[in-house]
């Protein structure tokens, strides 16, 4: 692959995988423009690799925090609409609007200190008004907007780029989002609200809902190749193979207690490999003892024991030939066998694929996969 091999853990990214996601996303969402969300680090998979493959194809990123969208504004060359999907505090407020990056407006207080700053930095505030249709954590409530929208409206700095909702739970309770899609609906048409971009679906509303009545999806997890729901991950590619290396490979004796606390001790003689990985780099503490596996020579391994901060152990006893230290592992991914998946490895630390993803740390490399 012309790739510098690393020393330790890495992962590897596949650009034509984030395009084909992001294919399929808009094929379901019936030519809906795309906000790619690539906030905590692209979901683990590295904010300059995955903007690079992207930028030419979609309309605008999406990210949670002001710090985060200044440094896709340092890579990104194309797509300039910047959208920070979180509540800024009050002292980053002018950073933002003078950086010309689309902020939420979740009230009508809210919507004066943004129209004050305008005014007093000579800037129009790229702003994005969020209804709160059943999510519990941004946005107007519905009573509350329809009478403040016309003040809004007539503040002379904000400029409405877009009008949002979130669903807390479209990858189970479609019922639950039917409504709030109909509240949202609603809403915008007793407000008479018009604005450049509506866009309500995550990747489980896009899954199952399509456009959700919007002109814009927000994909998330699906762009990485994940599927939220049980549904369409076959048409979803994983961008990401998280690797790492062994570093020793010992014969232990029956009765050898490994990793720390001795929740494991061999019943009979047992090669095992210390692999370059534990949860300092992301691997999760919480897999020990659940049958989490790792991939070498495209056969699955069983961890043993704890995860430790810097490494881990495996059983390498039924591979032939024997594994040497440097040997590559597989972590997510694997090509000979089923593949680890990312929703395999939450299940087994008892999480979800989302926290698996953006909690791979930053001492893992990140690198394209050419």
């Amino acid at each position: 692959m012309g790739m510098v091999k690393p020393k330790r853990t890495w992962v590897e990214i596949d650009p034509n995988a984030l395009r084909a996601n992001l294919c399929h996303a808009r094929e379901l969402a019936e030519g809906a423009d795309v906000m790619a969300v690539v906030k905590a680090d692209a979901y683990g998979h590295g904010f300059a690799e995955t903007i690079k493959a992207l930028d030419s194809e979609v309309s605008a990123f999406g990210v949670a925090t002001l710090n985060e969208a200044l440094a896709v504004m340092l890579v990104t060359e194309k797509t300039r609409d910047i959208m920070i999907l979180g509540a800024l505090l009050p002292d980053e407020r002018e950073d933002a609007v003078s950086a010309g990056l689309h902020v939420t407006i979740s009230s009508l207080v809210e919507a004066k200190e943004y129209d004050a700053i305008g005014k007093r930095t000579g800037s129009r505030v790229k702003s994005h008004l969020v209804l709160d249709t059943g999510m519990g954590r941004l946005g107007f409530i519905d009573e509350y907007f329809i009478s403040e929208f016309p003040q809004i409206s007539s503040l002379s700095n904000i400029e409405i780029e877009g009008v949002a909702t979130h669903f807390p739970c479209s990858e189970r309770d479609l019922e639950f989002t039917k409504n709030q899609i109909e509240k949202f609906e609603t809403i915008i048409k007793k407000s008479k609200l018009k604005a450049r971009w509506i866009h309500l679906a995550n990747s489980a509303g896009v899954i199952n809902f399509g456009n959700a009545g919007g002109n814009m999806i927000r994909p998330g997890l699906m762009l990485y190749g994940i599927s939220p729901t049980p549904d369409s991950s076959h048409k979803l590619k994983p961008a990401m193979e998280w690797k790492t290396r062994i570093t020793q490979v010992r014969k232990l004796p029956s009765g050898s207690g490994i990793s720390y606390g001795q929740t494991f001790v061999t019943d009979k003689t047992t090669l095992v490999a210390t692999v370059a990985v534990g949860y300092g780099d992301g691997y999760p503490r919480s897999v020990s003892g659940n049958g989490a596996e790792v991939v070498v020579q495209g056969k699955r391994c069983p961890v043993l024991g704890q995860v430790t901060m810097d490494m881990i152990m495996i059983d390498v006893s039924e591979l032939t030939p024997s594994p040497c230290p440097g040997d590559e592992v597989t972590l997510l991914g694997g090509q000979m066998v089923e593949p680890i998946t990312a929703t395999e490895l939450a299940s087994k630390a008892r999480t979800i694929p989302w926290e698996i993803l953006t909690g791979i740390s930053p001492r893992v490399e990140r690198l394209i996969r050419a």
